[in-house]
């Protein structure tokens, strides 16, 4: 039945039939049951955690070079809204890598591995407090074979705002390095952003992430800082530490973060820019310091299916605003 689902779903959306024989159905299902307390409100909910459907596939083009095709959605299934947009591109792949135009990770999102324990969740995920974990429109992107453990990860954006003077190729850069052998992951990530007008300011951001898995556990770090290239605005730094311990077909795993305010992204300065990326723009006080603290356990039930409960806490000390949740949830990936 899953098979004959997945060619019906291939059949409405990449037509024509010459590749669905390598079409492939994926997906999740993330919900959540989760407790959130701000100090003015407690609130119960239960909420579809980036849960997701696509398909993906190739055709073999001869000479080595296949085309490929990917194309998944956020699938909101607690609120019956419909669906979102994800990753979905096309492109070529051969002995010279990958490339590909759609709607894509950026390299520096890629770039983190799997540093971040509480990703996805809207209280406890990187993003929260760390900026760069970016997914945008109008992509150009490259991605080279593994040399040695090495790969190299490019992609261009366009703004494709004429009236902002954001109507070139590559308006926003970003470029990643990793480095994958044996137990150590490292990657170097660097992103640009050009404002175009009236805001006469090109902002950079520059990620470093290092991962040490033994097995058993695993330990990361990560440090970022942002060049705003604005006057009399400091430049905010950030900082996360992460990490697991496997226990029986379980793990523990903690987070903390912690870096200058990121309440302000692109839009606060630049109103409909796209991609709108959040560059962790401090618009509302430079030195408003933020710090996010999680711990939990989760428990694979088989293969593709797990349980987990976590907390978090999180605070940003001269706003005055704190908030603690408590989730726990399923997760069937298929």
């Amino acid at each position: 039945m899953k098979k004959v689902l997945s060619l019906a779903i291939a059949a409405a959306l990449v037509a024509p039939a010459a590749v669905m024989a390598d079409a492939t159905l994926f997906g999740k299902a993330h919900f959540i049951i989760e407790n959130v307390d701000d100090g003015d409100t407690d609130v119960w909910g239960v909420d579809s955690i980036h849960s997701r459907v696509g398909v993906k596939g190739s055709e073999d083009l001869g000479g080595g070079l296949k085309a490929v095709y990917h194309f998944e959605f956020k699938v909101n299934q607690d609120s019956g809204s419909g669906l979102g947009d994800r990753n979905q591109f096309m492109g070529l792949a051969g002995g010279f890598g990958t490339a590909l135009l759609g709607r894509h990770d950026t390299p520096m999102k890629i770039a983190q591995g799997k540093f971040d324990e509480f990703g996805d969740l809207p209280n406890g995920d990187l993003a929260n407090v760390i900026p760069g974990d970016d997914r945008v429109d109008n992509v150009i992107a490259y991605v080279s074979p593994a040399m040695g453990g090495l790969t190299f990860v490019g992609a261009l954006v366009s703004g494709e705002r004429p009236d902002l003077e954001l109507d070139g190729p590559a308006d926003h850069i970003s470029l990643a390095g990793l480095y994958s052998n044996g137990p150590i992951f490292a990657s170097l990530a660097y992103n640009s952003y050009d404002l175009g007008q009236p805001v006469d300011a090109e902002p950079s951001l520059l990620r470093l992430t290092g991962i040490w898995n033994g097995g058993m556990w695993q330990v990361g770090v990560m440090w970022a800082s942002m060049d705003l290239d604005l006057d009399g605005v400091d430049d905010p730094d950030y900082l996360g530490l992460s990490g697991h311990v496997k226990v029986g077909s379980g793990k523990i795993k903690a987070q903390y973060l912690m870096g200058d305010s990121t309440n302000g992204g692109v839009s606060g300065l630049v109103p409909g820019f796209t991609p709108n990326v959040n560059v962790g723009f401090p618009v509302s006080d430079p030195e408003n310091d933020v710090t996010q603290f999680s711990v939990g356990y989760e428990h694979s039930m088989s293969k593709r299916t797990k349980a987990h409960v976590g907390f978090t806490s999180y605070e940003e000390d001269e706003t005055e605003v704190e908030s603690d949740a408590f989730f726990a949830g399923l997760i069937h990936s298929f």
